[in-house]
């Protein structure tokens, strides 16, 4: 259940880069848990449950968003030879992160979650805890989903209605 509303947040992206598809937005504010589930494979790291928090110091820790974010925003200009592009998508990266602090640590959806790692250890969370409240973390899943598909159909209506008059 936790990991929704980034798709939400790379909906909405599409609002200020309209010409950028809404799969590369969604897949570069879902990157983090796509190198999660690589490791999580790997066995490297490990899924959260009710009784153990999880270990994934590699891919959602903040020193290691940051470092996700700067990658994929060297790698999209590596190939598309595009700033602004780069910026875009490595921001969306590191939104990922940014969301998780939020919400974490997400006790309403794993009693045993301690919060978000900032380095490779966890010894030393960060986490505002939103998502420890059930009715809140449920809103704001669903509300970043909701909220990000007005934004992206606007968009595509607008996106439409100009090339409709010219």
């Amino acid at each position: 259940m936790p990991a929704i509303a980034h798709i939400g947040v790379g909906l909405a992206a599409k609002r200020i880069t309209p010409k950028i598809n809404a799969g590369w937005l969604i897949l570069a504010s879902e990157f983090i848990e796509v190198i999660f589930l690589i490791l999580w494979a790997a066995g490297v790291e490990t899924v959260p449950t009710n009784d153990t928090g999880s270990y994934s110091p590699y891919s959602h820790s903040v020193i290691m968003g940051v470092f996700w974010s700067f990658l994929a925003g060297f790698f999209v200009l590596w190939l598309s030879k595009n700033r602004k592009t780069a910026l875009i998508i490595g921001t969306l990266v590191f939104s990922h992160t940014l969301l998780d602090i939020i919400a974490s640590p997400k006790t309403a959806f794993f009693a045993a979650d301690i919060g978000m790692p900032i380095f490779f250890d966890i010894t030393q969370t960060v986490g505002l805890g939103l998502w420890r409240y059930e009715t809140v973390a449920y809103i704001g899943e669903y509300g970043f989903v909701l909220i990000g598909l007005l934004v992206y159909l606007n968009e595509r209506r607008r996106i439409k209605q100009t090339f409709a008059v010219t």
